[in-house]
């Protein structure tokens, strides 16, 4: 949206100066960050004079529908756009017996795709009001979202970013291959198509980009194969100071047990903040939209109640199959020789969790990669390369195995830990989750047998947050007029410049973009 990921390193974050947990679905945080970000960008927002359709940050936007940052104090005037497309729906006697009946066949897909995961023992998150949660984001919000896009185009909006997020919600759910998550695919794609069809009929030509932004790898949940989850472990073993092992609930080691529905442990209730709850929280501060500027303050005290509520020395913020860990009190990053004075032998006993695959760590001026059997010495890379360019060189030296050696693609992988390293927001300790090859069936995620899984440091089906495999690489389709090279680009910020190209090179036309998130699959 901007061109600028500084201070944003993950969707979930630490901040030293507030001491608070920071959430990309709160709205009071996103304002905060898009405005600190939007003062240091001049040229303005990809979304300039457009609009942003269930968007994280408006990037600019005019119009900010079921956009997290786009939520303002004023009284409906944020949602005027929801509620103008909201009509256009309900006020539709066919549209609303079309809403009907899909929202009927979705609660009776999840019902069919419970009763076949439990017959066949296979992994599966029982959340209850999961299949409320697939009638808002895949019925509702998806015809909401398609019939406003619809009309800025026959009204000729410049810009406008529509996302469809229902495939990364069922997809974290029931794994990113499973029928339940592929049969979303297909509301989606019918979208599209109504979107290109609605653009056969517009005033102006729009170019259409279609976007996922990242993908998405089938996943085992830590806190469903050990006897406690990772969040907890870190602070157990912070507060013992002595190596405390990981140990697995059943079945063998590092394997998730076979013989437990994946479901809340008896007795442990779940933690602020993850699962249903964030899922919750994103549909919350969406109904803000229509809210009044006492309800937008009352959520964000709520979204802000789910922080850690953790006493000890540090404060573990997971998402996905990445765990940041920052030193609590200290308003600077902290080097690996500080963690080490505070509690020996914890950044050893972190590597050697199963679930963990390597860390990364600050030593003096540089960023180490640590495995079990290696290390790489990364330099600092500030600035995010410029596409076109060669890639920089950010390896100084290589002791033992490197542990970046196995991932597909080693240096684009220096340079993306290089760059994440390099920002003062990251923490203090960045774990990166292991893959594992399920040894059953019923140990694997539907649709992913015989395929590598990551370890889930959330309780999820289908990850992504870190290197290798599918959650790794994302797509972009383009018209085949456009002469796009991508083969330069490391992160997600560089595709600013190339979007702002493609949406304001041609006078005198219209643009659109469309984001489906995969995993949270974006069309955009």
């Amino acid at each position: 949206m901007w061109g600028d990921a500084d201070g944003v390193p993950g969707f979930y974050w630490w901040d030293r100066n507030s001491s608070r947990r920071i959430a990309s679905s709160n709205p009071a945080h996103m304002r905060e960050i898009e405005h600190k970000i939007a003062a240091r960008n001049h040229l303005g927002g990809l979304l300039r004079g457009g609009s942003s359709y269930s968007n994280t940050m408006s990037g600019g936007a005019r119009h900010r529908i079921l956009t997290i940052a786009g939520s303002d104090p004023r009284w409906f005037a944020p949602g005027q756009g929801m509620v103008r497309a909201f009509a256009l729906v309900a006020l539709n006697p066919g549209r609303t017996i079309r809403f009907i009946g899909d929202a009927v066949w979705e609660v009776l897909q999840e019902a069919e795709d419970r009763i076949w995961v439990t017959l066949n023992r296979r992994p599966r998150l029982f959340e209850g009001m999961f299949p409320l949660v697939r009638v808002l984001f895949n019925v509702l919000a998806r015809d909401v979202i398609t019939a406003g896009t619809r009309l800025d185009m026959l009204q000729a909006v410049p810009i406008i970013y529509t996302c469809y997020i229902g495939y990364d919600v069922v997809g974290h759910h029931s794994g990113p291959l499973s029928r339940n998550s592929l049969r979303t695919l297909k509301g989606i794609d019918r979208s599209i198509k109504a979107l290109f069809d609605t653009g056969d009929r517009a005033p102006c030509k729009y170019r259409f980009v279609i976007l996922s932004d990242h993908g998405m790898s089938p996943a085992v949940p830590v806190a469903e194969a050990f006897a406690t989850d990772f969040d907890q472990w870190c602070h157990d073993q912070w507060q013992c100071r002595t190596a405390v092992a990981a140990v697995p609930s059943a079945g063998e080691r590092g394997q998730a047990n076979p013989s437990v529905p994946f479901r809340t442990p008896s007795g442990r209730m779940p933690r602020p903040g993850t699962t249903w709850l964030r899922t919750w929280g994103r549909i919350g501060a969406w109904a803000l939209e229509l809210g009044t500027s006492g309800a937008i303050r009352l959520g964000a005290r709520i979204l802000d109640e789910s922080s850690p509520t953790h006493d000890g020395g540090i404060a573990v913020i997971s998402c996905g199959p990445l765990a940041q860990i920052w030193l609590r009190g200290s308003t600077t990053p902290v080097s690996r020789n500080t963690i080490e004075a505070r509690c020996p032998g914890f950044v050893d006993a972190v590597l050697h969790h199963p679930a963990v695959d390597f860390l990364m760590i600050r030593s003096n001026s540089r960023l180490q990669v640590v495995g079990r059997n290696g290390e790489v010495t990364l330099r600092h890379l500030d600035t995010v390369p410029d596409p076109g360019q060669p890639m920089p060189a950010v390896v100084v030296q290589v002791d033992g195995i490197s542990p970046l050696a196995h991932l597909d693609e080693p240096e684009v992988a220096a340079i993306q830990l290089a760059r994440l390293g390099s920002m003062d927001a990251t923490g203090d300790v960045i774990c990166f989750g292991a893959t594992l090859v399920p040894a059953t069936t019923r140990r694997s995620v539907p649709g992913s047998l015989r395929q590598p899984h990551f370890w889930s440091f959330e309780r999820q089906l289908g990850t992504h947050a870190t290197l290798n495999g599918d959650q790794a690489y994302p797509f972009l389709i383009t018209p085949s007029d456009l002469d796009v090279n991508v083969d330069s680009v490391t992160e997600a910020s560089q595709l600013h410049d190339l979007l702002v190209t493609i949406s304001r090179g041609d006078a005198g036309t219209c643009r659109g973009e469309v984001q489906r998130e995969d995993e949270r699959s974006t069309l955009g």
